[in-house]
């Protein structure tokens, strides 16, 4: 018996984004996306240097945090990612939550750059 395949997380749930512009327009959906950004450098800046130290716990409630903000903008993989770094963080497997932070920051780039290229779609 095979397993069923696992779909990966979309990079940018659109019908989040779109919500958004919905609700601010496009310049409010950009002014959210600007903050999303800076709170989210600032998380997985101190969320690398908790792990770095073993501050597990500090760094599960970074994970937690970004978790949280991406999901409310629609970047669903990255959320995902967290999720999974705060549960490492939770299980004591601070080497796996510091592998899994390369994937957060790089989800996180690639996120905001189709944010933006979402909103330049007709």
């Amino acid at each position: 018996m095979t397993e069923p395949l696992r779909q990966e997380p979309a990079l940018l749930q659109a019908e989040q984004v779109d919500g958004l512009v919905a609700a601010a327009g496009v310049e409010g959906a950009l002014a959210i996306l600007d903050a999303f950004h800076r709170s989210t450098v600032d998380l997985l800046g101190v969320m690398g240097e908790d792990l770095r130290q073993s501050a597990l716990s500090e760094a599960s409630r970074s994970a937690h945090a970004v978790k949280g903000s991406a999901a409310n903008v629609g970047a669903q993989a990255l959320a995902e990612s967290a999720s999974a770094i705060e549960i490492a963080c939770k299980n004591g497997q601070d080497a796996f939550a510091l592998a899994k932070l390369e994937e957060a920051h790089s989800l996180f780039e690639a996120f905001c750059e189709a944010f933006r290229s979402h909103l330049q779609q007709p």
